[in-house]
């Protein structure tokens, strides 16, 4: 039995949540463009289904796309929070809510995420299911009768297609469904077809947008049969359609060979469509792909056996930026204030996973795109903190600056960078154990405090609430009335957080006396009492006091850089003490002891 696939494809993705976002924008002609550093207009990443018609494409200049379309609006894509990059946060948080719809839809529908916009689907279980339901209560005729009512937006590939109009879509659809009557296999095609239709009027009624389908019995034909009749349609293609489809297709067009593989077999063969692969000699294809002449002759038939894995989150996090031509990199400073922004947007992205995936990445992967190559390396991620990335990757990257001022932080950067990329993958489920640790440090506290609710114990008991503050409060308002747990508490002008200890109702605390920065630590810029620090389980207080210490010997630093800028040097510096001792008068030196 042959499987039943589909892909799902977003409508000019960036294009819809723009156009979400600003309503009036909805079938006007839209670009989104790419930002660029130093206030220049980055390439257009995405072109408007409205405004293709006037001859605007992607990597076209803005300039040359106003002229071609002067009534065209242009959306740009958001700064970086930390470095000078786009940052397509928004186009994520609008791929989560069409992923939401994908995997909730049905439990024996598997989905694979294939990107931000895309996504397989197995619908193998699912159609046999509903198979054998229809079947059983007899409503296969009723099922084939009101089926092409089922599908306004769907074409059948069967090579015509292309030069269609809406009767004849009708035409060879009702052939088709006529036909399934006696075919386990078409009846399957055409109950996953009705469903893919549900499941984008159902993407189209809670996000609000348009996407197209494919439909056929892998995710070769499914993905290139998607495209055949777009926007905001979707096309099935039946397993005997698909040498016909492929003998007229571009070999660049078939999944996976739009890249290097494509492009070396029309050099080697000199063929240019993948159906002509059928029509070699195939002694001749042996002996040009002795490896892969089997797989060619495969796909070239329609065959692909790659299964759908079940993946709602992707296999890695990336981040990177491009310096091409003049604004390429050449300083060492330049360099490292770019790591250091794409290192803090890679560690709250990672967070972010971590928190909703409750999974934890174990490579870190960076690579430096040059003249003269990209040297890359994969290291351990020891940590999610910024900080510890940063000195990660920084140690690594320094040391292939070619430049004879290498050792000058200010100094010459060779060969000048063109782009600069970071990714973490190798994802594990769970947390790292110092998260762990101090989530069930946490949770420890928690039941202390459940256990002590019904015992009996003296008040005095030496227990104390522990106070983390930014910056500490004067007081706390007496009218708020105690409550277990985390509690945020504002005075008009600053917040903290009282993680609660107590037992029972209390009446209202009094004024608490504001603590001095004695009873204070300084880390990452917020104040966390000592208190708090000696409570933390002893992996997490290491790791606070290596930062505590960093912080420290910077401020040293700092401290000691300032003093030596601002003294004028008349001699050797003498300690304290040696400016403490005083010379004995001449006359004592000589004097006698009686």
């Amino acid at each position: 039995m042959r499987r039943v696939i589909s892909l799902i494809d977003m409508d000019c993705f960036y294009a819809q949540v723009e156009q979400r976002d600003k309503p009036e924008l909805w079938g006007q002609p839209v670009i989104v463009v790419q930002h660029s550093r130093q206030g220049v207009e980055g390439g257009i990443l995405a072109v408007s289904y409205e405004a293709r018609p006037f001859g605007v494409k992607r990597g076209m200049s803005v300039a040359d796309a106003k002229i071609k379309c002067p009534q065209l609006n242009i959306c740009h894509v958001p700064i970086g929070e930390y470095a000078d990059k786009a940052d397509i946060q928004k186009y994520r948080d609008a791929s989560a809510e069409v992923f939401r719809v994908l995997n909730n839809f049905d439990s024996t529908i598997i989905v694979e995420k294939a990107s931000v916009d895309e996504a397989f689907l197995d619908l193998t279980a699912y159609t046999n299911q509903k198979l054998e339901e229809i079947r059983e209560n007899g409503q296969l005729e009723e099922f084939v009768k009101t089926s092409l009512d089922q599908l306004p937006s769907t074409h059948l590939a069967n090579g015509e297609d292309v030069k269609e109009n809406d009767h004849l879509r009708g035409a060879f659809l009702s052939d088709f469904i006529e036909n399934s009557r006696n075919s386990t296999e078409n009846l399957l095609l055409l109950i996953a077809a009705i469903t893919v239709e549900t499941i984008r009027k159902r993407i189209r009624d809670e996000t609000q947008f348009y996407c197209s389908a494919g439909v056929g019995n892998n995710k070769m034909m499914a993905k290139l049969v998607c495209a055949r009749h777009k926007p905001r349609q979707q096309t099935l293609i039946p397993w005997k359609n698909c040498r016909e489809i492929l003998r007229t297709t571009p070999i660049g067009d078939v999944r996976g060979f739009g890249g290097k593989m494509g492009n070396r077999i029309q050099e080697m063969l000199n063929i240019t469509l993948m159906g002509e692969i059928l029509e070699l000699d195939i002694a001749l294809l042996i002996e040009t792909f002795p490896d892969q002449h089997e797989y060619l002759r495969a796909v070239a038939e329609g065959l692909d056996d790659e299964p759908v894995r079940p993946r709602k989150e992707s296999s890695s996090i990336a981040v990177s930026k491009n310096f091409p031509g003049k604004m390429a990199i050449r300083t060492t400073g330049e360099l490292k204030k770019w790591v250091g922004g794409l290192v803090k947007e890679l560690a709250k992205r990672l967070g972010t996973d971590q928190a909703e995936n409750k999974r934890t990445a174990e490579n870190l992967v960076y690579s430096l795109l040059t003249d003269d190559g990209k040297p890359q390396k994969t290291l351990k991620m020891s940590s999610y903190h910024p900080d510890i990335i940063f000195e990660q990757v920084w140690t690594a990257i320094r040391g292939l600056n070619r430049s004879n001022l290498a050792k000058n932080e200010d100094g010459p950067w060779t060969p000048p960078v063109l782009n600069i990329s970071l990714s973490a993958s190798r994802f594990q489920p769970g947390l790292p154990a110092q998260t762990r640790a101090i989530t069930e440090w946490l949770g420890a506290r928690k039941r202390e405090k459940e256990a002590r609710k019904n015992a009996v114990y003296d008040p005095n008991d030496g227990r104390a609430d522990v106070i983390i503050e930014e910056p500490p409060p004067p007081e706390i308002p007496a009218s708020k009335p105690s409550t277990s747990g985390p509690k945020t508490i504002l005075d008009g002008s600053v917040e903290f957080i009282v993680l609660d200890d107590s037992d029972e109702d209390v009446p209202a605390p009094q004024p608490l006396k504001k603590p001095t920065d004695i009873d204070y630590i300084t880390v990452d810029g917020k104040k966390i009492s000592k208190q708090a620090l000696r409570h933390l389980p002893p992996d997490i207080r290491k790791q606070y006091e290596h930062r505590i210490a960093l912080e420290e010997a910077r401020a040293l630093k700092s401290k000691s850089d300032a003093k030596i800028g601002n003294r004028k040097r008349t001699g050797p510096i003498k300690s304290p003490a040696q400016q403490a001792k005083k010379s004995k008068p001449l006359e004592l030196f000589f004097k006698k002891k009686i």
